[in-house]
């Protein structure tokens, strides 16, 4: 009965989103289209909703999802859950102009019924990589009617973004092993081909499990064989982890990072997010690994591809 209610409610909001928004009538009483630029975003990811904000256009936002932690304001919205396991129905009820997706928003039955509803999806890339980035500020702007505000906005994170990663670095990099959560199981971490590399690297460290893609349980024994120097985490997605337990860990208590209890937490959407905060995060992160070391390096500086 619930799953044939929520059909029948999702059927009734594409229907009237779709009579709300095939025409807009003026003044005149003459059909025109609808508005170039959408008056109504729903965001699907934290960093595409800083992105909004940071162009002063967070008062066009009608929804979130949960992942929109940053800036304060984006907590009040309503929201549409968890950007991998989106509600239609929640989509749907705010009346949206537009969508702003990225490429692991989901799941994909429920983009798909967006799509059959006539909502409008605009889509960036998630890939780990600074182009990223770039995509989602300009296209962005685009949809926005302001790629002048675009281009400024990634002019300032570009430039944080260099001169992040031109801080002087020591001769030996620190090798940094990001843990994704941890439980009395494997702890799950990351690997190449993650922002959390990605990261890592910007900020002058060394992937410690970079001998492999994506994320992965490892077992104590592998763990020791990785050796970090420090252990990486979000803040708040294992609350009951401390440097005091996380340490006396099997395999983690076998750690350099052990010895000196050098666990680093961020937060999340800043440090993974790729969003207008990279650069900060990257400084960020570099000042945390590298704070009272002898620097005598630097990094070279980030062409604007």
């Amino acid at each position: 009965m619930v799953c044939m209610l929520n059909r029948y409610l999702a059927t009734f909001l594409v229907c009237l989103h779709l009579i709300g928004t095939s025409v807009l009538a003026d003044d005149s009483g003459l059909q025109s289209s609808e508005p170039e630029v959408p008056q109504r975003l729903v965001s699907t990811d934290g960093s595409l909703t800083e992105i909004v904000y940071a162009l002063g256009y967070g008062s066009h936002l009608v929804g979130v999802d949960t992942t929109s932690t940053y800036p304060r304001e984006a907590k009040a919205l309503p929201q549409i859950g968890y950007k991998r396991a989106l509600s239609v129905e929640g989509v749907m009820s705010l009346m949206p102009d537009m969508v702003l997706t990225t490429d692991d928003s989901g799941p994909a039955i429920v983009i798909d019924q967006l799509k059959q509803a006539g909502i409008k999806l605009q889509n960036y890339s998630a890939a780990p990589e600074l182009a990223s980035v770039k995509e989602k500020i300009l296209g962005v702007s685009e949809q926005l009617g302001i790629p002048d505000q675009g281009k400024a906005l990634w002019a300032q994170v570009l430039t944080q973004i260099e001169s992040a990663m031109n801080r002087p670095l020591p001769e030996k990099p620190a090798k940094v092993l990001f843990v994704l959560s941890f439980s009395d199981r494997s702890p799950m971490v990351a690997g190449s081909e993650t922002v959390a590399h990605l990261m890592i690297n910007l900020a002058g460290g060394v992937n410690a499990a970079s001998g492999f893609d994506g994320f992965k349980p490892i077992s104590a024994e592998a763990l020791v064989e990785m050796a970090p120097d420090v252990v990486l985490m979000m803040e708040g997605r294992n609350p009951q982890v401390t440097s005091d337990t996380l340490f006396l860990k099997p395999g983690f208590n076998q750690t350099l990072a052990a010895s000196d209890q050098r666990l680093i937490t961020m937060d999340g959407m800043m440090l993974l997010g790729l969003g207008p905060r990279t650069g900060l995060a990257i400084d960020s992160l570099n000042k945390a690994l590298y704070s009272g070391q002898a620097l005598v390096s630097a990094k070279s500086g980030l062409a604007d591809d």
